[in-house]
């Protein structure tokens, strides 16, 4: 049976422009339901065609040059800061290292590694004297080494995401 397979969106629209083959004429005297979405559909073209168009502007050519011309230039400037982005993503990852090895250092010349590893070895301590323990661990940190471990890791961190946003390439759509 013929109505048994409907006219797809794209044959309707054929038939609206320049006609179709014999299948869809007959098919369309026997199915309602495709008479109905073509004649909608019909319907729906003529409205667009009685509508008023807007003229384009005479600037517009220009207007569309300028903004790829601006995207192109912000694309350039952005691929130039890639070498000076990698380059302070490097030091600061070298920053944070060389503070990490003076926190280390510190750590071990205070002994504050060795109390850390009696504590764990022997958690009765821990128990028995836990606010003298604890109060004399914290004394024992270097806070102003791990806060410039701390500063240069999350600096690097930051930059690393933007050398990997630079190097990522633009996003084709404009916004």
């Amino acid at each position: 049976m013929m109505s048994e397979k409907h006219l797809t969106n794209e044959q309707i629209e054929a038939y609206i422009e320049q006609g179709l083959d014999a299948w869809a004429h007959e098919h369309l005297a026997v199915c309602a339901r495709c008479r109905a979405r073509t004649a909608r559909a019909q319907r729906v073209e003529t409205a667009l065609q009685t509508l008023p168009r807007a003229e384009t502007p005479r600037d517009l050519a220009a207007r569309i040059c300028a903004v790829i011309e601006l995207r192109v230039a912000q694309e350039e400037a952005r691929r130039a800061r890639m070498p000076l982005i990698a380059v302070a993503t490097f030091f600061s990852a070298l920053l944070a290292v060389w503070f990490g090895l003076e926190m280390l250092f510190v750590l071990e010349d205070n002994g504050a590694l060795y109390f850390a590893s009696l504590l764990a070895s022997q958690p009765e301590l821990l128990s028995t004297y836990s606010f003298d323990a604890v109060f004399a661990l914290i004394e024992l940190l270097p806070i102003g080494e791990i806060a410039l471990t701390l500063f240069a890791l999350l600096t690097a961190l930051i930059l690393a995401q933007q050398l990997v946003e630079t190097a990522r390439p633009p996003a084709l759509a404009f916004k």
